[in-house]
């Protein structure tokens, strides 16, 4: 029964996995083979299944789905509109995906983490390149889609750090792992939290709508991104305790960059004149030292809730490999994410508003980043000894910081290519504002 199972949905997998955003691959893979199915409930049906993926650039990739399956004639209210979940009819039977299904989520709770009982499961809906429920308002589990060999840096760093009481991590409660691939986790779920993207985005909209300077609109954004400073400043620190200190590489940074430049789609970006900066890595004469990093910061990782701000999200750079992602860098390189972050806030702030963009706004949203920055870098600097960590010259931490920038922005345009191409232009326009400034 599993063996026919198997051969059936594989076809049907092909031509579901493309409509997911947590699907990596572009376009419908070359072929789909289901290499494991486990069967943990059958009325309804609840069907754990891995399969391997070979794109047409001939990359084999694994990943993972919970499969739900209830009777065609039977199909529940859920299911209604949620054409993008469903994957199809094998023997009569609709197959879904089983995380909305009020039933069987709870279901996979009980796999992953069996004495933690609850009783209500919301799906959150935001797409990430992995799926997320939240139980009772108190637990948030996260189901890892595509699977590595390698341990998953966002469970083991968060784990890590937890346990040495470093207070800026979410509790940990549970994780799934098997042949040494992490399959998912429960952390807390921390009600009524918000990220720092939102709060960004509520200072640019009083920003942008009483065309203040950031200083005097309301919901000025400095003394949180002066905050977001120092909690990275004693990310760094507690990273640094925990995995250690390396001498620092630029030779290997400046491979990882090439690497990425080198995946962008071909004509879309100058990459000759990007390798110019690039290359001005290997002329700093003091680098600093190279750390573990978050390697994925951006204002979406940090959550303020009552308890303060709590930093997200380990897993580091989706499109980039896990050993890449894992390797210690520069801890310049998350503070760069962060300034292309703000940029991101205010230009995605200015799109937000339509699509004629008025010269005054345009020149507002840039002092509320420029600002952000300066007060970022201020929380950073002043904190708790990361100069130990960064080059004391100011040319070679400019020059870091500088290629950093420039690797994070050239890294987004194939994200945004892949997933929002209208957004395209916001990590081109900072190619070429870093291009300009080195000129």
């Amino acid at each position: 029964m599993v063996e026919d199972l198997a051969a059936n949905l594989a076809p049907l997998l092909g031509d579901f996995l493309p409509r997911q955003r947590w699907f990596a691959n572009e376009g419908t893979p070359e072929s789909v083979t289901v290499t494991s199915v486990e069967v943990h409930r059958k009325e309804p049906l609840l069907v754990w299944v891995m399969v391997d993926v070979l794109s047409t650039g001939g990359e084999v990739a694994t990943y993972q789905m919970v499969l739900g399956g209830r009777p065609v004639d039977a199909q529940p209210d859920f299911l209604r509109g949620k054409e993008r979940v469903t994957i199809g009819m094998v023997d009569g039977v609709i197959f879904y995906d089983a995380l909305v299904d009020p039933t069987l989520a709870l279901d996979v709770l009980g796999v992953v983490a069996p004495g933690e009982p609850a009783d209500v499961a919301r799906p959150l809906v935001v797409e990430q390149s992995n799926s997320s429920v939240v139980y009772d308002e108190r637990l948030i589990l996260k189901l890892f889609r595509r699977l590595h060999r390698e341990p998953n840096p966002d469970v083991e760093v968060n784990r890590v750090l937890g346990n040495r009481g470093f207070p800026h991590v979410v509790p940990q409660r549970a994780e799934l792992r098997r042949d040494g691939m992490d399959l998912a986790v429960v952390r807390d779920y921390l009600l009524g939290s918000t990220d720092a993207w939102q709060l960004a985005h509520t200072s640019l909209r009083d920003l942008l709508g009483s065309r203040l300077p950031p200083e005097e609109a309301g919901g000025d954004f400095g003394p949180e991104a002066l905050r977001l400073g120092e909690v990275t400043a004693d990310l760094h620190m507690a990273l640094a305790d925990a995995f250690g200190t390396f001498d620092a590489d630029p030779e290997a940074w400046l491979g990882d960059m090439r690497a990425q430049l080198a995946r962008t789609p071909d004509g879309v970006l100058d990459n000759d004149r990007i390798e110019v900066v690039l290359a001005g890595l290997l002329k700093v004469a003091d680098p600093g030292r190279a750390i573990r990093i978050h390697g994925d910061l951006h204002l979406g990782q940090f959550l303020r809730a009552d308890a303060g701000w709590f930093v997200i999200d380990f897993e580091g750079e989706p499109g980039r490999p896990v050993p890449e992602r894992v390797r210690p860098s520069s801890p310049l390189r998350d503070v760069a994410a962060m300034v292309r972050s703000f940029h991101y806030a205010a230009r995605s702030a200015l799109v937000e508003r339509g699509r004629d963009i008025d010269p005054e706004l345009a020149d507002l949203a840039g002092e509320w980043e420029a600002r952000a920055v300066d007060a970022l870098w201020h929380g950073y600097t002043g904190g708790t000894g990361t100069s130990s960590l960064w080059p004391a010259d100011e040319y070679d931490r400019r020059a870091v910081l500088q290629a950093f920038e420039l690797d994070k922005a050239v890294y987004e345009v194939s994200y945004e290519l892949a997933h929002r191409p209208t957004w395209v232009t916001i990590p081109t326009s900072a190619i070429e504002r870093v291009l300009g400034r080195v000129a």
